[in-house]
């Protein structure tokens, strides 16, 4: 799908595209991953619904219809008791479900930002175990995933580099920016986890990037990042503005203030810098 967008950058779906977006939460309700079917056409979609229905009925009864019209907050909720019973099903079809009823930075910033933490207050705290942050962890990757694919910008778009520094491998906040900078209209090339800064800068040179967006999360003392935070800034120069966000960034101020680096607190912050500079 690449829908068209209003004056205020808001995403106008056809016909096609409501169509579309309700098969995918079906599907997703059903078991199947976002991942492996957001790709698909209409009527692969419509054939996957006929099997799935078929395979139902054989064993006494049809799902039910995906409730309609949830707030943030119940999403948040359903997310978390599907999250306690280890549901990945569950789960996924209930994120897949509000990626369609919701803006993408509403989702980005009142559903899979509070799940996210929520998750590793109660993990902290031992009401939940490892398994049900690893299980969060995969689900919330594969539906960033498929978001992040799921439309196409311009080739004239300004171009966003996104990725974690060598030595940071935790990358959902990273896959978070590069949905939120795509859906903004931005060209997102997204490098991953764990990179040594020349060749996240050698890679932002290559694509011409307008700007450069980090995420930093743990260890919060590595002693080598304020030093990968320089060779990065320094070989960005005036090309490119870095971004920096994640709930480490602070810890790596100084050495951010000492090249030009932005810390970037949280989505909203991010969208408000990134159209900034394409106003500029």
């Amino acid at each position: 799908m690449d829908p068209v967008r209003s004056g205020t950058n808001r995403r106008l779906y056809t016909e096609k595209d409501i169509e579309k977006l309700f098969l995918l939460s079906q599907v997703t309700r059903a078991g199947r991953r976002i991942g492996d079917v957001a790709g698909l056409t209409i009527d692969q979609l419509k054939a996957i619904v006929a099997e799935d229905g078929e395979a139902a009925a054989r064993v006494g009864g049809l799902p039910a219809p995906p409730p309609r019209g949830r707030t943030e907050g119940q999403y948040l909720e359903a997310c978390m008791d599907y999250l306690a019973d280890l549901d990945s099903v569950g789960l996924e079809s209930t994120l897949a479900e509000a990626s369609i009823a919701l803006s993408t930075p509403v989702l980005l910033e009142q559903l899979i930002t509070p799940l996210l933490h929520r998750v590793g207050e109660d993990w902290h705290s031992g009401s939940l175990r490892v398994a049900h942050e690893h299980m969060t962890t995969a689900v919330v990757r594969s539906l960033l995933g498929a978001l992040r694919k799921s439309g196409s910008v311009p080739a004239t778009a300004p171009e966003l580099v996104v990725a974690t520094p060598a030595g940071q491998r935790h990358e959902l906040g990273a896959l978070m920016v590069a949905v939120a900078g795509a859906a903004d209209g931005w060209k997102v090339t997204y490098l991953g986890a764990d990179l040594p800064a020349a060749d996240i800068a050698a890679a932002a040179l290559r694509r011409q990037a307008r700007a450069v967006a980090l995420s930093i999360v743990h260890p919060l003392d590595d002693p080598n990042l304020p030093g990968e935070i320089e060779v990065l800034g320094n070989a960005l120069g005036i090309e490119a503005v870095l971004l920096v966000g994640g709930s480490g960034a602070g810890a790596y101020s100084g050495a951010l203030a000492a090249v030009g680096g932005r810390i970037i607190p949280d989505i909203a912050t991010l969208r408000s810098e990134l159209q900034a500079l394409r106003a500029a």
